[in-house]
This record gives structure tokens, C-alpha cells and sequence, in this order.
């Protein structure tokens, strides 16, 4: 069975195509997205979007909490002048490497409540726009897949794998790959103790349940 972790407002595309291959899934939600009001200094950016040279959108969060404020689109951003670059990987080097070749010196990017990865990864003046959290869900039920044969587990993110072992710890008794979005998740799963862990090509849903079906 796989196990679809995506947070209930992300999780439409996942078990669209889970559906579509004919595999039986499941999802449970390890993870909560909740929309948050920004601080007063970064409403302050918004009105100063022009001093930046690209604006970076961390996550599918942060592009829909971003649209709150019309800039989610390269339209909007064509307006203002502003620049959006897709990085060769899909992660916070990713996004550090774009910086770097664009020559790119300020930044404003917007994210979620936790400081992003990437204010480590760069020299470039980086302003942030906090406007969504991810909360661990509650009441989480995995009673559906505990014994229930082997489990492929879809886990897009580093709170999910955290979630994950509080709520299923390894279970010698059970067979469970786990196939992650980064190498992060890979090493933080491997810390936690599983061992059966494949490492998508992306964190694109295509690519997650590619590798899924390839485990299955």
C-alpha cells in the first residue's frame, strides 16, 4: 500500500495520479499548512519590491500564500520589473546556485515561519516574507496501516519524517520503504533507523510516485 503523507490543501495532484495507476494508496496527512499573517517589517519589503532583484517562492506554500499579494505570477512580477528563475534542483542549493550565476544581490523570499535553508547558503542580501506554518497534524490514525502488509510511504519534507517516526517508529515486523524528495529527508530517515529508503529523482509528485511504483 502507499501511503500518500502531503498535507490535506497539497495533496490533490498526489492521489489524482495515485488514483490513475491503479495502486492502492492511502492518505494521511503527517502535516498541516495554515496560512499566518506576516510581520509588520515584511509588509514593509512588499512596498519596496523594486529594490529587489528576484523574488524566490520556497515551497507550493509559498506561492499560494504568496498570490495573497499578486506576486505569485510572472505577470504580476513582469510589472515590477522583477525577475523568477527555476533552479536546476529543486532545493535550497538549488535556489543558492541561481543566486550566485544571476549575479543576484538582493533577494526577497518568501517562505514559512521557519527561517529557509538557503540565508546559510548565500552571500546575497536576503530580505524574508514568513506567510504560511507547517504544524504537525494531530489526532494522526495509522491504525489503517499498521500489520496491513508492506507499506511505501511518500514523504515530500523534513517535519514529515520527523512526524513519521513519532507516529509509526521502525517495526521489524513490517516492511517499509519510504521514498523521499531530498537527500536531507534520506540522512534524517537513515538517523531515525529505516533503512529501506529511495531517493526520488524530484520532489515533483510525478517523480515521487514514479519512484514509488518503481518500489512497489
Amino acid at each position: 500500500m502507499i501511503v500518500n503523507t502531503r498535507p490535506k490543501d497539497l495533496s490533490q495532484k498526489t492521489n489524482a495520479l495515485l488514483e490513475s495507476s491503479g495502486k492502492k494508496f492511502i492518505h494521511i496527512p503527517l502535516t498541516k499548512i495554515v496560512k499566518t499573517d506576516p510581520p509588520i517589517k515584511a509588509m514593509q519589503h512588499i512596498k519596496n519590491l523594486k529594490n529587489y532583484d528576484v523574488v524566490i517562492f520556497t515551497s507550493q506554500s509559498a506561492v499560494r500564500y504568496g498570490a495573497t499579494f499578486g506576486l505569485a505570477t510572472q505577470k504580476a512580477l513582469d510589472k515590477l520589473n522583477l525577475t523568477s528563475s527555476i533552479p536546476s534542483t529543486f532545493n535550497s542549493e538549488g535556489l543558492a546556485n541561481v543566486i550566485e550565476k544571476m549575479g543576484y544581490k538582493k533577494c526577497l523570499v518568501f517562505c514559512g515561519e521557519k527561517k529557509p535553508q538557503i540565508l546559510s547558503l548565500t552571500d546575497a542580501n536576503i530580505d524574508t516574507f514568513p506567510c504560511y506554518a507547517s504544524n504537525d497534524e494531530k489526532n494522526i490514525d495509522v491504525s489503517k496501516i499498521k500489520s496491513k502488509g508492506k507499506l511505501i510511504i511518500l514523504l515530500y519534507t523534513y517535519q514529515s519524517i520527523r512526524v513519521l517516526a513519532k507516529e509509526l517508529p521502525v517495526n521489524e515486523n513490517q516492511q517499509t520503504t519510504l521514498v523521499v524528495a531530498s537527500k536531507r529527508i534520506e540522512d534524517l530517515a537513515m538517523e531515525y533507523g529505516f533503512r529501506d529508503i529511495v531517493l526520488a529523482d524530484s520532489p515533483h509528485d510525478a517523480d515521487m510516485i514514479e519512484a514509488a511504483l518503481r518500489a512497489d
